[in-house]
Formats: structure tokens, C-alpha cells, sequence
């Protein structure tokens, strides 16, 4: 039995982009547990800007949106088997502003992939510290590669390697297939590599993972028969099958 640890950036990251693997893992009985690192609550002396409060009306979700997020990926990782799950208090980044000024440091969707900028560097250490504290030794420890450049996967990444041991990687979807992806400049050659077939019954625990995110589906797909159309196709590539550890 191997205990694995996965760290997502957001509460739908890990289902979605791995959530066929999870079920498969807990099926033969490893212990997985999915932590979600950008999972803090907004500032409460700061606004939210027009683009947050777009998504949270995208949402559905009215007030208190984090707790509400957490009671969905709740929901989610039951269906996983999943045996524990943790938020940390780091907000996602369409929450934050640059320190020590009012400028928000997500206006507009194209923002959320910009690059990591220097003075958001005061995050890494701050969730490397959260992850070093609690991680039990002998864990698998599961981040994603950050394909698509989004800030909070960024910022995930950068704070895991802050621990100093081998990490394994997944693929983050849909970035994966939403932008130009060369595996080469994200995996070494040398990369050790464990592989999992999720079986058609897996399949399906990942696209009802995924349905449990209901305020989700209306933001990354149309509705929920595209998301599962999606999964599908995805898995049908053999994709979410694959972590790399370097």
C-alpha cells in the first residue's frame, strides 16, 4: 500500500485533470489524500474586482464562495474515495492584490496566466511552510507541471519544489489542450514515470468527481454533458494516466 499526496492548486485541478487515476488509486487500496493550496478566503479590506465578481455570479454560489468551493470538492473526493482533504488559506489568485497597494493583481481572464511576477514571491514561502509543516514523511507527493502558466499552479509548483525531495507530476487539464504544449520542455527524458489505466469504471467515478463541481461546469464547459464528452475524449487519448517524478 502506498500513501499519495496530491496538491491542487484549486479544488477542481486534481479531478479534473487526474480524477480517473484517484479513484483507480484507492480502489486497490492506497490512501490518497488531495490538499487545495489557493483555497483562502477573499480580503476582507479589499473589494472584489468586476472580473471576481463575474466568475462567483458564473458560479451560482452567493456568499461565502470558498467554504461553498470546499463543500463541492467535499462532495467530490467521496466519490474519489478519497480519505482526507485539506484547503490552506492562500486565496486564489482572482482574490489577491500586490502587497501594500490596491491594485488587483487579477483584472482580466488573460491575467490569471500572466507570469509570476516578483512581488507575489512572498507567497511561496508561505505555502512551502504550510506544505512542509503538515506533509507526513514516506507520502508520495503529487504537484502538477504548470502547463498552461496559470499563476496558483505557478505558485504550487514553486512552493512544493521549496521541499527539497522528488515530486511526481501530472498534465494540468485542460491547459494541456487549450495551449501549445511541448512535453519536452516540461518533463526531463530521464523522468521516472508511473502509469495506472483507468479502467471504464474509473472513467466514470472521474466525470461524477467532476459533476459534484457543479459551480465549475458552467465556466469550463457548456454544460455537463460537454464536460463528460470532454473527459471522455481525453481519457480516450490516454491521458490522466501518467505522473513523472523528478
Amino acid at each position: 500500500m502506498r500513501k499519495w499526496l496530491f496538491i491542487s492548486p484549486h479544488f477542481d485541478d486534481v479531478v479534473l485533470s487526474v480524477g480517473g487515476m484517484v479513484w483507480e488509486l484507492t480502489q486497490r487500496g492506497d490512501v490518497v489524500e488531495v490538499w487545495t493550496l489557493c483555497a483562502g478566503d477573499p480580503p476582507f479590506d479589499k473589494p472584489l474586482t468586476e472580473y471576481a465578481q463575474m466568475l462567483h455570479a458564473f458560479w451560482e454560489l452567493e456568499d461565502d464562495v470558498p467554504y461553498r468551493r470546499s463543500l463541492e470538492d467535499a462532495a467530490c473526493n467521496r466519490v474519489l474515495g478519497v480519505s482526507g482533504y485539506r484547503r490552506n488559506t492562500v486565496p486564489d489568485n482572482i482574490y489577491r492584490y500586490f502587497p501594500g497597494t490596491d491594485e488587483a493583481v487579477v483584472k482580466v481572464p488573460e491575467d490569471n496566466q500572466g507570469p509570476f511576477e516578483p512581488d507575489e514571491m512572498y507567497l511561496v514561502p508561505q505555502a512551502a511552510d504550510f506544505l512542509r509543516k503538515n506533509i507526513p514523511p514516506g507520502w508520495e507527493v503529487v504537484i502538477p507541471l504548470a502547463v498552461g502558466h496559470h499563476r496558483d499552479h505557478v505558485l504550487t509548483r514553486k512552493a512544493a519544489e521549496k521541499l527539497g525531495i522528488p515530486l511526481w507530476h501530472f498534465i494540468d487539464f485542460p491547459y494541456v489542450v487549450t495551449n501549445e504544449f511541448n512535453q519536452d520542455d516540461f518533463i526531463p527524458k530521464d523522468a521516472e514515470t508511473f502509469k495506472l489505466a483507468v479502467s471504464q469504471q474509473g472513467l466514470q467515478a472521474w466525470m461524477d468527481g467532476f459533476a459534484c463541481q457543479k459551480s465549475q461546469i458552467v465556466f469550463l464547459f457548456t454544460d455537463e454533458e460537454e464536460m463528460r464528452k470532454a473527459i471522455t475524449k481525453y481519457h480516450a487519448a490516454g491521458h490522466g494516466a501518467t505522473l513523472w517524478k523528478f
